[in-house]
Formats: C-alpha cells, structure tokens, sequence
C-alpha cells in the first residue's frame, strides 16, 4: 500500500522526549487499582481518552488503572525510538488510525529486546474495522450539481468527461465564480486518487498488488499492457483540460475532507474506499451532496472494481521492560474478544449498536447480526478508540450490520455502493506480493505521464517505461 509521507522535525522530537519525560513521574492510580501505564495516539475522533467509554468498560473488567499517557507523533519508529532511549515508565504502547508500524519495522526493536514477546508473539493484531474484503475503492458524485445541470449519473467514460466539463464550465454551485473542482483526491492512499480507479475502465489495475492481475493461473503485470496506456492517456486528457485537480498528488486527506465538507460546495466527484473517510457523519446536508457512482465502462467495454484483502494492522505491543506484563496481556487479550471487539467498532450497546434477530438482509446482502442505532465511527465521540488498539470484530457483525431506517448512515451508505461494485470484483486465484520498487516506479511514472512531465504519446518515452518495470 502506498506509504504517506512524513515530515519530522527537532520540535516534534524534543516534544516526545518531554511527554515520555513526564511519565516517569507517574500518577496515583485509582484506590485499590493496579496501574497499566498505555500509550495512545492522540485522535481528533476521540474527544478524552481518560473518560472514554471503552477504557472504563476495560477497566471495570480487568480491575485495572488504565493511565492514559496522550502520542502527539505521527511516526511509530520515532516514538518507540524515543521511548528506549529513555528512562519512561510505560507498559503498552497502541497503535491506530495514523500512528502505525509495519512488522519489519518492529522487528528491528523485537531483535533489540525492546518489545516483549510471549510464546512467540510480538504485538497484538488489529483485523480492521470493516470488512476482510471487496471493493477498494468508490466513486462518489455531486448529485445537487447533477440535478442543477440536468444530468444523469454517468455510466461510462465518454460520459463522464462530459460530466465533468460540464462542472468545470456550467457553475453548478450557483455562486457566480469558477470555483468548482471536477475531480478532486488525496496522495495519502490509492483508494483516495482517482487515476486509480479510472484506469480499471481500461484493464483491471489493482496497486495495492503491483498492479498485477489476480484472476489468471500465472500473474501478468498489467501496466505494461496497450490498454494500461490508454487509460493513462484518458487520465492525460482530463487533467490538460483542467478536470482532473493536483490535489491527487499534492493534497493530503485532510485537505481533500476540508474541501468536500465546505460549505463553499465546490467538489463535484471524489473516490475513497468508505464514504466516512472523507464526510463527517455530523453533516447530513453535506452527505446529502454526494451518491456512488457505479463502475465506469470503458471504451472497450471493460468495467473492473479493484479487490481488496485487508491484511491485520499491529494494534498493539508490551514493552519488555514491563514489570506488569502478565497484567499487559490480560488487557490486550481482552481486547481482542468479540465483546470487546464489538464496543471497540460500534460503541456502547443499546445505546450505539443493538444486536438483530437475523430477520432482516443486512446493508451488505447478508443475514443480519447487528443494527446501527447511533454510527459514530470516524466522529468525534467518546465511546471508543476509532480504531486505535488490539481488535478482532467476527466478520458475522462486519457483513451483518443491518439498515437502521436512517438515509444519512455511513454503514448503509456503504453498503449499497458496495453491492452495485461488487458483481465486477475479479475471481480471485491468488496475490502477487507488493513491490515497494516497483510500485514507486509505476506511480512516479503515472504522475509524470498524466501532469504531461513525459509525454504518454511519445514511443520512446513508453518504451523507456516499459524498460524500467524490468529489474
């Protein structure tokens, strides 16, 4: 998966040496309650983790003084760096939302015997908050810019162009001024770029596996076929007539958010892999705005929907100098029980979430197992971490949550796209493993191709891409 870029500086660094700084003093823990000193990133979704729902639950069945100590980095390897290097008393350390470690960077500290490890195992697993699998990603579309033009949601290629020039040209935000941006994304994950999923008009591009195809016997790299180059060529097109914005290589998620959910109304179409990535769940007018796009046919009639295996994130390790490890492993092997799990998704039950008695077809097809009384993930609120820790919800509740008779809910917005995607998904026979080599390769080489920095027309220039997949 394509890696974020990160900025760090002395500032930040002294920052965290400070914080860590500051535990060692400690705090009294509660009468009568051992101490878990946790480490959690700070999250704008999380409004105050000390009083937080879940943690109470956690510590109401465990016994335990939860002592929330806040990370203000957005770099694992930089915290736990600055961590061992200190004197700083902290037993767990979480991970979530942008505070993330891969395994092969926390190999280098289990190697160092700075992470505990307990019959082998180093960190406790997050499976994710959504489903194993499906459509990665979704196009989402400016329905009141539709209506104001009088036109209908494209259902290909050709159309969608003329959609999009429509928004650039015909104002449909009514405001007098050429404010509107056709095409708007983020560099900060493939789901979020639109090139991404305009490609798979014109062969199956699938970046989080190389862009290698997944249904044949024997793995063939599609970017180096003729209709790879079409779609680039496609891409070229829409961005030298100003429909495709930069903000797919200069903006970050959090820009791309800003600009849907202003109330300036000036982004006509975005792509992510869950509409609540990018719109806040307390804005229903705003939500109102955009509706899913099926898959774009091509013009040789291709129409294919990027597979997604969501592989388990680290959601959690033990520091091995721990004097409470036994403690540690109660809590995070805790987290990872269903009904814990099911708080840690969907937030306090009967109040947030209720189970369903399996009358009902969920958002997603299936038999129902649970319905949303109150979706609050990716909001600010304070019953659960959003996603940051251990977790292991039973994809029963994940494929099983059930409309609950509200338009504006994220889950059944979701589902509904989802289901009109996933006809198109390739029958899967196996991966080919992500190349970071490789796959900076091709997206430097998109980028340049589309923005005109090499032209995609030029022979020489696509045999020289061509030349340089080969290592």
């Amino acid at each position: 998966m394509r890696k974020r870029k990160q900025i760090y500086s002395l500032t930040g660094i002294i920052s965290i040496l400070c914080l860590l700084a500051l535990c060692l003093s400690g705090c009294n823990s509660r009468e009568g309650r051992e101490k878990l000193s946790v480490a959690i990133p700070e999250s704008a979704h999380v409004q105050d983790p000390e009083n937080n729902y879940y943690i109470r639950w956690l510590e109401e069945q465990t016994g335990f003084d939860i002592d929330i100590i806040t990370i203000r980095q957005s770099s694992g390897t930089e915290f736990l760096n600055a961590l061992f290097s200190s004197d700083a008393d902290i037993d767990i350390v979480m991970f979530g939302e942008d505070f993330k470690i891969t395994q092969e960077e926390l190999s280098e500290y289990v190697s160092s015997g700075d992470i505990y490890v307990s019959d082998g195992r180093s960190y406790y697993e997050n499976t994710g908050s959504s489903r194993s699998s499906g459509p990665g990603q979704i196009l989402w579309i400016n329905y009141n810019w539709l209506k104001a033009l009088s036109l209908p949601i494209p259902e290909n290629t050709e159309e969608l162009k003329a959609v999009l020039t429509a928004f650039k040209e015909m104002d449909p935000n009514g405001n007098g001024i050429k404010d509107e941006i056709p095409l708007a994304g983020s560099y900060e994950e493939y789901s979020l770029s639109p090139a991404e999923f305009l490609l798979n008009s014109f062969i199956y591009n699938d970046p989080y596996h190389s862009r290698y195809g997944i249904n044949e016997d024997v793995n063939i790299l599609y970017a180096s076929k003729d209709e790879f180059k079409a779609g680039i060529e496609y891409c070229h097109e829409l961005y030298g007539e100003g429909l495709l914005d930069d903000s797919i290589w200069d903006g970050n998620l959090k820009q791309l958010t800003e600009m849907c959910n202003s109330d300036q109304d000036i982004v006509g179409a975005f792509t992510t892999s869950s509409i609540s990535d990018v719109i806040y769940q307390g804005n229903p007018e705003i939500l109102a705005r955009y509706i899913h796009v099926p898959p774009l046919e091509g013009p040789d009639g291709e129409k294919n929907v990027v597979y997604v295996q969501k592989d388990p994130e680290i959601g959690a390790i033990i520091t091995e100098r721990s004097d409470k490890k036994e403690q540690a492993e109660r809590l995070l092997s805790l987290m990872m029980t269903p009904e814990a799990s099911l708080i840690a998704r969907y937030g306090e039950e009967g109040v947030d979430w209720t189970y369903s008695d399996g009358s009902d077809v969920s958002v997603y097809g299936g038999v129902s197992t649970i319905t949303t009384i109150k979706y609050i993930w990716n909001t600010s609120q304070n019953k659960h971490l959003n996603g940051i820790g251990p977790m292991n919800v039973p994809e029963e509740y994940l494929e099983g949550v059930t409309w609950n008779g509200v338009n504006s809910d994220f889950e059944y917005i979701n589902g509904r796209a989802y289901m009109s995607y996933e006809d198109h998904l390739p029958k899967v026979n196996g991966f080919h493993p992500y190349d970071d080599r490789l796959s900076e390769y091709i997206d430097t080489a998109l980028e340049e191709f589309i923005r005109g920095k090499k032209d995609v027309g030029s022979d020489e220039e696509w045999e020289r891409y061509l030349e340089g997949l080969s290592y």
